[in-house]
């Protein structure tokens, strides 16, 4: 799923996860009405993935655990 935006202030505040390296190789994340937005930084072209906020928690808490 592609996020697009026409207004500006609609635009998803994209965060660069703490584990990324600064050549640009990163995830990014950004809320997105009742999902969250996960995009590869590196390229993109490829678009965006958006999955319920529930969904989202319970893989970090997995990954976390």
């Amino acid at each position: 799923m592609t996020l697009r935006h026409t207004r500006p202030e609609a635009r998803p505040a994209w965060r660069k996860s703490s584990y990324s390296h600064n050549d640009g190789d990163c995830v990014e994340t950004a809320p997105v009405r009742a999902s969250v937005a996960i995009r590869d930084s590196k390229d993109l072209s490829v678009g965006t993935l958006a999955v319920p906020h529930d969904a989202w928690t319970y893989m970090v808490d997995a990954l976390k655990g």
